[in-house]
């Protein structure tokens, strides 16, 4: 395994077993998004279609809750809370 990945899989604790490689480079994809949320304004429309994808590749409810309490320690940002503010309040 390369360092890059070896870093990679560190930043996110995601059972990769679970999923394809184009699977895990959405969710990661996603999570990033949903962190980038922090500092800039991001596209509505963008974080509904990756949340869309995101949800149909975990098609999970116990690893969702798993994964957004994962990224809300590492970051300081809840997928829910975002997710739930768009929908409250669209752009």
């Amino acid at each position: 395994m390369s360092k890059k990945n070896q870093i990679q899989k560190a930043e996110y604790l995601i059972d990769y077993d679970l999923f394809t490689v184009e699977e895990v480079i959405k969710i990661i994809s996603f999570m990033r998004l949903i962190e980038q949320t922090k500092q800039k304004k991001v596209s509505t429309k963008l974080l509904q279609e990756q949340y869309k994808e995101y949800r149909l590749i975990l098609n999970n409810k116990s690893l969702e809750k798993q994964y957004n309490k994962m990224l809300e320690e590492k970051s300081g940002v809840s997928i829910y809370r975002i997710m739930k503010s768009i929908e409250n309040h669209p752009s």
